[in-house]
């Protein structure tokens, strides 16, 4: 232990996936797949020990500039490792090609969870634990980097609030950056972990087979929604696994909800986050069900309460689901469409996932706390519109939000919308239509990967060409790592501070 602490971040987290291929390959053996198995096998011995090599090559390095190396390490690790990941997966999937298979783990390691495989049931399942493991892994190098990382940083939302107390920390030397990244691992995983195993087990005892419930469990938590069966629609559980789903998809809208890193008690009604989680949810459901209601009405369907009430729990779960960027959708998604026979309502579905889950969490977009903080500046502009030469008024919502939070959040918002403008006119380039590229972009930079299908319609990653992955798999990067952190990673002005 001693000596892989000296080891460089990116060392010790490609020794991490190595060791993670052993999961498969134990799977392919228990079933009989030995060129899974094999192929897994080879892969972990192989990556294990050029990691070893290089990890010896390069623990006396010691960089200049602390903070720009883990932010470089952790560019690299969403580029690079996915070449790692890929490799026993295009030696498993005849025809696949490394470059497929490469976008595959990128989606897997940033939860996105687009998949170049359109028929789930044609794939081992040896396979799609693969996708599922190294989804959930890439949950947990978010948060672990979300606060050992971006927190002493001031980004990833931290700028944001003030919990911090200070504008500005420093990272300190590069061990003492390194101690603290291993000491939020030693924190989250055992959580992260225990939380993914009780939602197993109560899968497990609402009806689904064990591995469908792990996969699914590690899909939830790192709101990836990665499933071997392509959803929860061909789910044994139903609605009760559902609500256990819709539960577990909390620690996505507030980090208090796992009690991370934080003194303060659990989440309460007074949280931003919470709150403007509950008003979205809510607020979203019921415009949702009127739509449906009235659609139900010109047909003469809406005695039917049966079908009312499944359609409430439809709508409910979905706008959570995509809020959380899990992207899973309700059995009775298809139930709400039947009873009000109109369309999917995509758009709605992807605004919801543009705003995004919690600060510090496994959800993407734009996030919660950000859009409480752009509310509470309209408000503020408002009283001073009405009241020029008033003081202002303070109170406990301005409290939580720095001097330049709000101003920050304005910023993040307008660099999201210019990625993803470049986004979509990349892929319109490639000869995709207005609707699909809009699709395709907020599902890549919100890491919502089955956000693709909001519209309906049979649009699938597998049909994409290899020129639209490409764009996709840049796009994901950036939405996984934010964009005010790739300007940080790549702005000389802010490490000359």
């Amino acid at each position: 232990m001693a000596l892989l602490r000296e080891f460089p971040t990116i060392v010790v987290a490609a020794l991490i996936a190595s060791l993670a291929m052993l999961a498969p390959a134990a799977q392919a053996v228990r079933i009989g797949h030995w060129q899974i198995a094999r192929a897994f096998l080879d892969h972990a011995l192989v990556f294990a020990l050029l990691a070893v090599l290089v990890g010896l090559a390069t623990m006396n390095r010691r960089p200049r500039l602390p903070g720009r190396y883990l932010l470089s390490t952790l560019l690299v690790a969403y580029l690079g490792l996915p070449l790692m990941l890929a490799a026993p997966l295009a030696a498993s999937v005849p025809g696949v090609g490394f470059f497929r298979a490469y976008f595959e783990m990128l989606s897997c390691l940033t939860t996105t969870g687009a998949t170049v495989f359109d028929r789930p049931l044609a794939l081992a399942e040896p396979l799609h634990l693969w996708r599922a493991l190294i989804g959930w892994l890439g949950g947990l190098m978010v948060l672990v980097t979300a606060f050992g990382v971006l927190a002493p940083l001031n980004l990833g939302g931290f700028e944001i609030g003030t919990a911090n107390g200070r504008e500005r920390q420093r990272t300190g030397t590069i061990e003492e950056a390194r101690l603290r990244v291993a000491r939020v691992f030693r924190h989250i995983a055992p959580l992260y972990a225990g939380f993914t195993g009780a939602l197993a087990l109560g899968l497990i005892a609402a009806g689904d087979r064990p591995f469908i419930a792990v996969c699914h469990a590690m899909g939830t938590l790192s709101t990836s929604g990665i499933s071997p069966i392509g959803g929860l629609g061909a789910a044994v559980s139903g609605v009760p696994g559902e609500m256990l789903i819709a539960a577990f998809l909390l620690p996505a809208v507030s980090h208090r909800v796992l009690g991370l890193l934080s003194r303060r008690r659990g989440p309460r009604l007074s949280d931003p986050e919470i709150q403007l989680m509950l008003i979205c949810v809510l607020g979203v459901t019921c415009v949702l069900f009127l739509r449906s209601f009235v659609g139900a009405a010109e047909i003469d369907r809406q005695d039917n309460l049966a079908a009312a009430l499944r359609a409430i729990w439809g709508s409910l779960f979905t706008v959570l689901s995509f809020l959380t960027t899990t992207g899973f959708q309700s059995s009775d998604w298809r139930t709400m469409q039947l009873w009000s026979n109109l369309p999917s309502p995509g758009a709605m579905l992807l605004a919801v996932a543009v705003i995004g889950g919690g600060v510090a969490t496994t959800a993407g977009g734009v996030k919660l706390l950000r859009i409480y903080a752009l509310y509470r500046l309209g408000l503020r502009e408002m009283d001073r519109l009405i009241h020029p030469s008033g003081l202002g008024r303070r109170g406990q919502g301005d409290q939580l939000i720095s001097r330049r939070g709000a101003r920050i959040a304005f910023v993040f918002l307008m660099l999201f919308l210019i990625a993803l403008a470049l986004t979509m006119a990349a892929l319109a380039a490639t000869g995709l239509s207005f609707q699909e590229s809009i699709a395709l972009a907020v599902a890549a930079l919100t890491t919502c990967g089955p956000a693709l299908h909001a519209f309906g319609g049979e649009a699938s990653y597998a049909s994409l060409p290899d020129a639209a992955l490409a764009i996709l798999a840049a796009a994901m990067t950036a939405g996984r790592m934010e964009p005010l952190v790739v300007v940080a990673l790549f702005n000389p002005v802010y490490w000359r501070q």
